[in-house]
């Protein structure tokens, strides 16, 4: 009988593998790509897809700390275009083996078929895939930067471009932007949305990362995924991270608070474009289904030669709690434990947000002694309140039912799931939203980049999708009556609200009203705001 209990690594090769995303493989076989750190949901498989049209590789012309990062842009053109022309650029999230290529990131933007409806609208695509994903934030925000600069030379010089920041993407995109500004560099950018960004944050529960580290003295898979873990950009994200030895307060790796202070050095956020959040997380603070201390995994065997511990639990709210308790016992050979016990921590696992199915995952790993068996399936993996940059420690504020909550973010708009959802999981309804969204005009904001010809502009609406009133925020430029119009999708306009003569941003309550004074029906619809000969359009959504 072989020794070990880890016979050839099946346990933690499996378990590790599916933890972090990758397809349960024999511990001899390469790694397939992962999902629990990038941006692609389970069921988005890898197909091949239409190839690209062209490949712009890119070294990042600013280093960070000594190194200059590299990237490649893949260009997939619009119907009927030969060249770039409207393009959307989109950044990749956390890739963590860097082996997601072309095919992958198409499988991912293809949800709902959104990257072919935004072509069938005349946009072209250029997706931003980094050589090494995993490294500093800052350092790929100058590939992306880089990138940025080679497309705007392609297009037509009054043409602007989207940016979407998918995941840790949105991280790099709104680093790299504000950089630009701050720098004084102009870009040519008229919307920055960010789709279920770690904004303020990412979680992989504590007692799973203990547990990865306890058995990586058995296996090298489990000692590979440890060390994965401890990559820049996963220790910039995690809101707790494990440590050698544990530490009964857990907090952010060192790396987190270095971001935190190059992010508000550059400005926090770009300025001169519309910025846009999406969540996947529920706005009305429903949870993963368990509450703070709950355990998660339940795996113990015994028999005269092995004896195996593995279990885990969620992070308890402020008070003291077990995470992790582990156990390797052989007979006559050796018994190694460990048992992790933190106090003072927020119930980031259970909480309203993006999850991911990682213990659903190891409930299907086959071990080679016993059973592991999951609790619960999934876990917050991106807080509803952290992809909204929320400035909040209430991980269960109910956003919904805030007043106004996007006026207490960074962004010109937010939108969240009306239940938790995987992390960036794609619906029909948001898809429809992305659309609308990177197709918003150019806002009347601060800076160069305002189009001179635009005297007023629809900053959005709260709640948005919404039951009772919404805020519609606008600018305007000009000193004249400002008329506001909610109009239905048929054309007809249904009501119609007017402020008092002058510039700047201001708001106006609709309260769900058509101008005879009856509630109008769920639905989609426009938002006109007209000042003198200057229209801006934009769209709500009002819900049963």
């Amino acid at each position: 009988m072989n020794p070990s209990p880890w016979k050839g690594g099946a346990l933690i090769g499996g378990f590790v593998a599916l933890l972090l995303g990758f397809a349960a493989a024999p511990s001899d076989a390469a790694p397939a790509p992962s999902t629990a750190w990038s941006w692609r949901p389970l069921g988005a498989e890898a197909s091949p897809a239409p190839a690209p049209n062209d490949t712009i590789l890119v070294t990042a012309t600013q280093p960070y700390l000594g190194i200059a990062g590299q990237g490649r842009g893949y260009v997939y053109l619009a119907p009927g275009h030969a060249t770039l022309v409207n393009p959307i650029l989109v950044v990749e999230g956390f890739d963590i083996d860097n082996t997601m290529g072309w095919n992958e990131l198409y499988a991912l933007l293809d949800q709902q078929s959104l990257i072919e409806d935004a072509r069938a609208r005349g946009y072209d695509a250029v997706v931003l895939d980094f050589q090494d994903a995993t490294d500093y934030i800052q350092r790929n925000g100058f590939v992306f930067t880089a990138l940025l600069g080679e497309v705007e030379s392609r297009i037509a010089p009054g043409q602007t471009i989207a940016v979407v920041g998918a995941s840790m993407g949105g991280l790099v995109a709104r680093y790299g932007l504000a950089w630009l500004e701050t720098q004084g560099f102009p870009h040519r950018v008229r919307t920055f949305l960010s789709y279920d960004a770690p904004m303020r944050g990412a979680n992989i529960p504590l007692g799973l990362q203990y547990w990865v580290d306890f058995f990586s003295g058995q296996s090298a898979d489990a000692a590979y995924f440890r060390d994965r873990l401890n990559t820049p950009a996963a220790r910039q994200m995690l809101v707790y991270h494990f440590t050698k030895p544990a530490t009964s307060t857990p907090a952010a790796d060192p790396l987190r608070a270095g971001l935190v202070a190059d992010l508000a050095a550059v400005g926090d956020y770009p300025t001169h474009l519309r910025r846009v959040a999406f969540s996947n997380g529920s706005g009305s603070a429903l949870d993963q289904g368990y509450g703070a201390g709950a355990q998660l995994i339940a795996y113990t065997y015994s028999n005269f030669i092995v004896g195996i511990v593995g279990n885990v639990w969620a992070v308890p709210a402020a008070g003291a709690d077990t995470v992790f308790d582990g156990r390797i016992r052989i007979t006559f050979v050796s018994d190694t434990k460990q048992t992790v016990i933190v106090n003072g921590t927020l119930p980031y696992d259970s909480a309203p947000g993006g999850w991911r199915a990682s213990l659903a995952q190891l409930d299907t790993t086959q071990a080679p002694y016993g059973d592991i068996v999951a609790l619960h399936p999934a876990h917050c993996f991106v807080p509803t309140v952290s992809a909204l940059d929320l400035p909040t420690s209430n991980l269960f504020l109910n956003v919904a039912g805030t007043p106004n909550a996007v006026s207490q973010t960074p962004f010109h708009a937010i939108y969240w799931a009306p239940t938790n959802e995987e992390h960036v999981n794609i619906s029909a309804q948001e898809a429809q939203w992305v659309l609308d969204e990177i197709g918003h005009p150019v806002v009347a904001v601060s800076g160069p980049f305002q189009a001179a010809s635009s005297h007023v502009a629809f900053l959005g609406a709260a709640p948005n999708p919404g039951t009772g009133a919404m805020r519609l925020t606008f600018a305007a430029t000009g000193d004249g009556d400002t008329d506001v119009r909610v109009i239905a999708l048929g054309g007809r306009i249904v009501r119609t609200l007017r402020a008092a003569p002058g510039a700047g941003t201001r708001t106006l309550v609709w309260d769900g009203l058509d101008d005879r004074g009856s509630r109008v029906p769920a639905g989609l619809y426009f938002v006109r705001v007209a000042q003198g000969g200057a229209v801006a359009n934009g769209r709500v959504v009002r819900v049963e």
